[in-house]
């Protein structure tokens, strides 16, 4: 085979996606965000071509809907054709948001684009200097909810130096992501390729080192969930030997951090400590940021930040502030998650209701299965007009909180 194979495994790039659950008031910020999916692109295709990648794989996903928009296709065949100058191919799957059977303006992709079949796995040589070492097996959704198990038809062929898997499929059943082209390890490792491009799942990922298999993740996340870096990543295949590095491409990161606020005493210890989360959030980064505080621990500063539109305040401050930066940082949202500064170890030992209700969330906490039982208890009548869909309480959490709310309205007045 001579030179190790070098290749970049990208996926889910949902060109053109919208931007949920998130309030961007400043310009700039809305600006950002709308084009960071074509950002990330031109990042990707500059990392391709600055690391001389024999090949680009995009394991699906590259529109974010079936009915493509013009924009984000003309985009992608801009793109391509710089790859195809660079002399770079590259090879696509379609996955559930934009399947093969979804409208398509009818722009011509350059000849450097290999898209594969949506009707069984095709092959793809892999050749250099005229001479095929090895292949890329991979497979299309035709329709979005692809619920066929497309990993059981991956088979590798014999001749093959090299062999590469490209699907785009919820292995093991991920939660939080829809099951389509369901399948298992045990599934990948039978098709006998040396690595798995996979796609569907948003965060990056090496899922397997037996076989590799590795979820690129998106190269731009795309809501408040999927925060961290974001990327791409680089596959060296050198003599049987797989490596595989990721390679961050976001345009706009997403960061989500608590803010410990238990020594604080007033609100100009919060505004420090908001300040310093944010600085410490941009330090580790050389994009801009979108971000989302929790305010947390046991403190003084907690009753301060009950005063009308004391927390709104302070959101404002520090926003102005962090859009100031270069990379400036919206923040998105800060929540309130303190609770007061209660002396827990003191009312444990007091011999009145305090400690009672203090000795009492200490044995409920010490006994999950005690535990478990008292919140299903007390929140049965919730969880039944919630529905089967209801999230799982936790326990922990609850009894606490239960526990504080009652020390709070107990020593309401009182010295805490």
């Amino acid at each position: 085979m001579g030179r190790p194979v070098r290749f970049i495994h990208a996926a889910d790039l949902h060109l053109d996606a919208p931007f949920g659950g998130i309030d961007a008031q400043d310009t700039r910020v809305r600006d950002a965000l709308a084009a960071s999916t074509y950002r990330a692109l031109d990042a990707l295709v500059a990392t391709c071509i600055e690391r001389g990648a024999d090949f680009l794989v995009i394991a699906g996903d590259v529109y974010n809907q079936a009915e493509r928009g013009i924009r984000s296709q003309l985009a992608f065949a801009k793109a391509a054709a710089t790859l195809e100058h660079a002399g770079i191919p590259v090879f696509v799957t379609h996955g559930n948001h934009d399947p093969a059977s979804g409208w398509s303006a009818g722009i011509a992709m350059p000849g450097n684009v290999r898209v594969f079949a949506d009707d069984r796995v095709e092959r793809f040589a892999l050749e250099r200097d005229g001479e095929e070492y090895g292949a890329l097996y991979g497979r299309s959704y035709r329709r979005a909810a692809e619920t066929t198990n497309l990993a059981t038809d991956f088979k590798r062929e014999t001749r093959d130096a090299v062999a590469i898997g490209v699907l785009h499929a919820n292995v093991g059943g991920r939660p939080g992501y829809d099951d389509y082209a369901p399948c298992t390890l045990e599934d990948l490792r039978a098709g006998g390729m040396d690595y798995w491009a996979l796609g569907h799942i948003h965060k990056p990922e090496v899922l397997s080192r037996s076989p590799f298999a590795v979820y690129a993740g998106c190269p731009q996340g795309l809501d408040p969930t999927q925060s961290g870096p974001r990327g791409c990543y680089e596959v060296t295949i050198d003599d049987g030997l797989v490596s595989a590095t990721f390679l961050p491409l976001a345009a706009v990161e997403w960061r989500q951090t608590e803010v410990d606020l238990t020594s604080a005493l007033r609100l100009d210890d919060v505004r420090d400590a908001i300040a310093t989360a944010v600085d410490d959030a941009l330090a580790s980064v050389s994009v801009p940021i979108v971000l989302r505080l929790d305010l947390t621990g046991r403190t003084e500063a907690h009753v301060v930040l009950q005063a009308p539109d004391a927390l709104a305040a302070l959101t404002d401050d520090a926003r102005e502030e962090a859009l100031g930066f270069e990379p400036w940082a919206w923040i998105d949202r800060v929540r309130d998650r303190t609770r007061p500064a209660i002396d827990l170890g003191t009312l444990r030992g007091a011999e009145d209701f305090t400690g009672d209700v203090v000795r009492l969330a200490d044995d409920l906490l010490g006994d999950a299965t005690a535990g478990a039982a008292f919140v299903g208890e007390i929140a049965a009548a919730l969880l039944v007009r919630l529905g089967k869909d209801a999230p799982a309480p936790d326990i922990a959490d609850v009894i606490a909180r239960a526990r504080d709310l009652a020390l709070d309205r107990l020593l309401e007045g009182d010295a805490r």
